[in-house]
């Protein structure tokens, strides 16, 4: 309730304000509404302002205590600013009034518009994309001077319609906010010439019109609207707008004439209608335009008639349909006539002036596309504007006589034919059940199994878990130790596992001293041009389309690329996404199946893919994924060394994979050693080690060096090969072999590992690891890092795929005399030739399930840990990297683009290139994540764990039988809860706030900061990737020189001069001392001496 008196009323309101924002310049005119704002003009005159500004009051638009009209000023720190309205009648808070709304000075910009182009006539929608378009509260457009009327405007784009010029030209756009001008020069609009029209055919219509007229001409892509218009006795009759084919042709629809019943001629065949017609041109009418002619007339005849049908028609499989009618073919051709039977297209053959014939659809039109619920679908004919029921078409057959004889053998038929579908029905019936009540009994087993094992699972874990404390046990709070890999340690084993270990991107590149120098400027020059966005992907271009660019070719380029943009992640990032944007379209462009799409390193994007993830997941890693990983590897390590293993076969007897495991029964005892202190270590203590009667010498060490070395890295201890092993509990001391002269050759010349049962090693012995003592048998058998061998297979042994040591995988050789004959070796069982015999204690399948169970029962827990830790997107200790969001929201958005609906192609997308490229390989290799033997012997239980995770990632039921693999049914039933998480994560992801380019910019340049002193050897990397440029050197320079860009840049001179570069035989100047080796090269130019500490 508004106070009207000379007294000022307290607690003014602001209600409402606009605009809400105005150009930094000011001139914004304000309209202020609300409450008590003032008794008079003098109250308020100085009483207002703006986003901290003060506003000047219009004294004839104030309207007492409900309105203020006021301009404002130019912001005096010309720059964004965004604060309230306040009026302040008098200097208390009472008298106050504040907006909720807040108003912006902002500074419009405008990046672009479109059509760049129209005709003199002007009519041209005009699109102008910039920000903050809707500032202020008067907005005028001009180009070339010549005002364009606004009709749209919103923050993102204003739209205007350009007006008439007197000529062709450029002109510049000029856009006026609230008085004040911002030219924009570098965005111009060419008036072009005005379309002009050749010729109409055919220039005859009906009365009704909708009849197809051609029309060509020049300019007309310059059109935008485009109507065909009718002079009938003063009026001015428009058609439908035209559709513009190119800039010589266009197609449009005669208009409606709607002839009144009073109007004085009608027309006829004999005598049609000729009216004058033109063309309106982007709301320019043809008296406008200079296009409505004296000569320019159409043809109007009267509307055409169609007959409905008599009666139903039946339809006749290959028989045309006639429909009869009047003056059909005066004006329209066939073309310009639709037949439709029940919304499906009769296709019209023959059209003449009283019947036309069409070809109707061979079976009866579904009935979702019928206009009526009947059976027989409605046949309508379409001429021009007009629309024609004429009737129905039935695809019922017409009733005609047929002889008892023939019904009788119709009757005869359809019988036999329901007693053999009933036949084959109970037969697959049959087959159903059988198959059901197998399924059903294999289960039961399954189910009784698991049930017998529950409680050997529940001790297994139980002990398990005592194991994994140890882990912690020398360690501050119990804190696990894990021997993480260094950053750069981590990415060699995984960009290049094949040669982690001696690869030249670790080194520093060695080059000829006399070409040092032309080296080093063509290599800093061929990193140039990498850093070159259009060069390199016209690189990776030519090299993926060479027929002879493999894919190990596409696999190491790819490695190698990530290993020179390592320290410039924002450019890498580009420069991925811009490649798997041209991976996609290729894949969609093609037709190939884009489900398996990043399954395989088959393109160098893929490749660049698994690796951008390995570089920027390591802190994930390290904080969180990691420790689960390793207590899976620790706790598959320790429950199988719970069991007798082969040590050359690896087979165990505890096992999650049946190819691995142990099928005969080996009698075995637990034993506890003790492991004697080193002789120079103050303390006296004893290691217990817990180990198996039936283990080997090199295993017994190897357990040792496990327990007494728990808390050090594998790279740091001793080899087990490096020491020997003494039994102090026998005088003389006695030093433990695999093979020594105590080993007995049995028939066929045989002879078995030495184990700790051999020499009769007895519980709570005491052994001790010695350095490795001169004598023919001091080199352990299975060693891979020995240079000699102690004893040679021969040719009749059988072949293994890789001896017992950790690491081999080599066959196994040693030392003998050069009159030692030859022998065979085995250790818990013999490999046969001819498979396993009847005389051998082999178990029985049920057996074989019950410890795959047992073992899958024990490790569940770590199992399902690693899973939850893979697939959680809020962890304990830390959150959903970055990197997955924002490359998951790009395959959304490429789906989107691509029209891909199918949400199973986007998640085979993100499983195919997060969970199988990524967690998949570090599953199998977790020697790529910590400091480990290569976990060879393990290697069968991680690949089901593996499989698991990529089975829980597919989106295809399982069709399990008794013939399945045993990893499959092994998880049958946990399976389908994995599927959920997978899916909870994808979904989780996809509703999380996008991640900016800003903040992802942001953690890439972080990420190339904190490895700046874990970088590869450029110079190496650039080396090897410069041997494929010397190999594909014509495609690459056929490709740059097809790219204008790379041409405007001169890259095709520059990729020149750096071949030259590279090529020189010599340097120009005499070096004089061998140059050092090329080492330490960043992409910032910079050159670093060698430290004095490099090896």
């Amino acid at each position: 309730m508004m106070i009207y008196s000379s007294k000022l009323c307290p607690n003014p309101v602001i209600l409402d304000f606009n605009p809400k924002k105005g150009p930094i310049r000011g001139g914004t005119t304000i309209v202020i509404d609300g409450v008590n704002l003032g008794n008079n003009y003098h109250d308020v005159s100085s009483a207002v302002t703006v986003a901290n500004v003060r506003c000047n009051v219009d004294a004839k638009a104030y309207v007492t205590s409900s309105r203020i009209v006021c301009r404002t000023r130019a912001s005096p720190v010309q720059k964004m600013a965004r604060n309230p309205i306040i009026v302040k009648l008098r200097d208390e808070h009472r008298y106050t009034a504040i907006s909720n709304d807040t108003f912006m000075y902002v500074d419009p910009t405008v990046s672009r518009m479109k059509p760049q182009q129209g005709p003199q006539f002007g009519g041209t929608d005009v699109t102008i994309f910039g920000e903050n378009l809707d500032a202020g509260s008067s907005v005028t457009v001009t180009i070339k001077d010549i005002p364009c009327r606004i009709r749209e405007r919103t923050s993102e784009r204003l739209v205007c319609r350009t007006g008439r010029s007197s000529e062709e030209g450029y002109g510049n756009l000029k856009i006026d906010f609230d008085g004040s001008a911002f030219p924009y020069n570098d965005l111009t609009f060419e008036y072009h010439k005005n379309p002009q029209f050749t010729a109409a055919e055919p220039e005859r219509s009906i009365a009704s019109g909708g009849i197809a007229v051609h029309v060509a001409g020049t300019g007309l892509s310059l059109l935008q609207r485009p109507h065909m218009v009718v002079m009938d006795e003063g009026r001015l009759i428009k058609g439908p707008q035209c559709e513009i084919e190119n800039d010589n042709l266009m197609h449009c629809k005669t208009p409606d004439l709607n002839i009144p019943p009073d109007r004085m001629s009608h027309p006829t065949m004999e005598h049609p209608l000729k009216l004058l017609y033109g063309f309106e041109l982007d709301g320019v009418g043809p008296e406008n335009t200079s296009q409505m002619s004296n000569t320019r007339t159409l043809s109007i005849y009267p509307d055409p008639l169609v007959e409905r049908f008599p009666d139903v028609k039946f339809y006749r499989p290959d028989d045309y349909l006639t429909i009869n009618g009047k003056n059909l073919d005066a004006a329209a051709s066939e073309l310009d006539v639709s037949v439709t039977v029940g919304g499906v297209t009769c296709n019209v053959t023959a059209l003449a002036s009283r019947a036309l014939t069409c070809l109707p659809p061979p079976e009866r039109p579904p009935r979702d596309l019928m206009s009526s619920n009947d059976d027989d679908p409605d046949v309508v004919v379409e001429i021009g504007g007009m629309r024609f029921n004429v009737g129905k078409l039935s695809y019922n057959t017409k009733g005609f006589g047929i002889s008892r004889q023939v019904m009788i053998a119709i009757t005869i038929a359809v019988v036999a034919f329901i007693l053999a579908f009933l036949l084959l029905l109970v037969l697959y019936r049959r087959k159903s059940t059988s198959h059901m009540r197998e399924m059903k009994y294999l289960k039961n087993q399954m189910d009784a199994i698991e049930m017998k094992v529950a409680s050997e699972c529940k001790e297994a874990f139980a002990e398990l878990q005592t194991s994994m404390d140890a882990l912690a046990a020398d360690l501050p709070l119990g804190t696990p130790f894990i021997p993480f890999l260094s950053y750069k340690e981590y990415a060699a084993r995984v960009l290049f596992s094949n040669n982690y270990y001696n690869h030249p991107v670790l080194r520093d590149l060695e080059v000829d001293s006399n070409r040092a120098a032309s080296i080093e400027t063509g290599l800093r020059a061929f990193n140039k041009l990498l850093m070159n966005k259009h060069f390199l992907l016209s690189f990776v271009r030519a090299l993926e389309n060479t027929r002879y660019f493999l894919s190990k070719d596409r696999v190491y380029v790819g490695s190698l690329l990530m290993v020179v943009l390592q320290e410039k992640m924002e450019y890498c990032t580009e420069i991925l996404k811009q490649l798997l944007k041209e991976l996609i379209d290729r894949t969609v462009e093609k037709k190939f199946q884009p489900k398996i799409l990043f399954r395989r390193s088959e393109s160098v994007a893929e490749r660049m893919l698994a690796a951008w993830f390995t570089f920027l997941m390591h802190r994930y890693l390290t904080e969180c994924a990691g420790y689960k990983l390793y207590a899976l590897y620790w706790a598959i390590k320790q429950q199988m060394e719970k069991g007798p293993q082969d040590a050359l076969t690896l087979d165990a007897r505890y096992s999650l994979s049946e190819e691995k495991l142990l099928r005969s029964s080996i009698e075995f005892h637990e034993m506890t050693v003790f492991i004697a202190a080193d002789h120079h270590s103050s303390s006296a203590m004893e290691y217990p080690v817990r180990v198996l009667d039936c283990d080997t010498i090199t295993q017994v060490k190897e357990k040792c060096l496990d327990a007494k070395y728990r808390i050090i890295p594998y790279s740091e201890r001793p080899s087990a090969y490096d020491l020997d092993l003494e039994l102090r509990s026998t005088s003389p001391r006695l030093i433990l072999q695999d093979i020594d002269n105590t080993s007995k050759v049995e028939a066929g010349g045989w002879k078995r590992l030495n184990t700790l049962a051999h020499y009769k090693v007895l519980d709570n012995a005491t052994l001790a690891l010695l350095p490795r003592q001169t004598s023919l048998y001091n080199l352990s058998l299975l060693s891979e890092r020995s240079e000699r061998s102690t004893f040679s297979l021969s040719k009749n042994s059988p072949t293994l795929p890789r001896p017992f040591g950790t690491n081999s995988s080599s066959q196994s050789k040693g030392l003998l005399s050069n009159n030692e004959p030859v022998h065979k070796l085995y250790h818990l069982v013999k490999p046969s030739e001819h498979g396993p015999s009847d005389q051998q204690d082999k178990m029985v399948t049920e057996i074989y399930l019950t410890r795959l169970l047992t073992m899958k029962g024990t490790l569940q827990k770590f199992i399902q840990d690693l899973l939850e830790v893979i697939f959680s997107t809020s962890g304990r200790n830390c959150s959903l990297p970055l990197c997955v969001k924002y490359m998951f929201d790009f395959m959304d958005e490429q789906a989107q683009q691509q029209g891909i609906d199918d949400q199973e192609v986007v998640h085979a997308w993100k499983s195919n290139s997060l969970p199988l490229r990524f967690w998949v390989n570090l599953i199998k290799n977790p020697h790529f994540v910590f400091d480990i033997p290569k976990p060879t012997k393990v290697e069968g239980c991680l690949s089901v764990v593996a499989q698991t995770l990529m089975d829980a990632c597919s989106t295809q039921d399982q069709q399990l039988t008794k013939d399945s693999p045993s990893s499959k049914l092994l998880f049958a039933k946990d399976i389908y809860q994995y599927r959920d998480w997978v899916d909870s994560y994808y979904a989780e992801i996809k509703e999380m706030p996008a991640v900016s380019d800003q903040d992802m910019n942001a953690l890439l340049a972080e990420e190339s900061r904190a490895h700046s002193r874990d970088r590869f050897q450029v110079f190496s990397a650039l080396n090897e990737l410069y041997k494929y440029v010397e190999q594909y050197r014509e495609p690459i320079r056929e490709e740059l020189e097809m790219n204008e860009y790379a041409v405007n840049q001169k890259l095709p001179q520059k990729f020149q001069e750096m071949l030259n570069t590279m090529e020189c035989l010599s340097d120009n100047y005499n070096i004089g001392v061998a140059s050092p080796p090329l080492v330490d090269y960043s992409s910032h130019g910079m050159y670093r001496q060698p430290r004095e500490d490099r090896v």
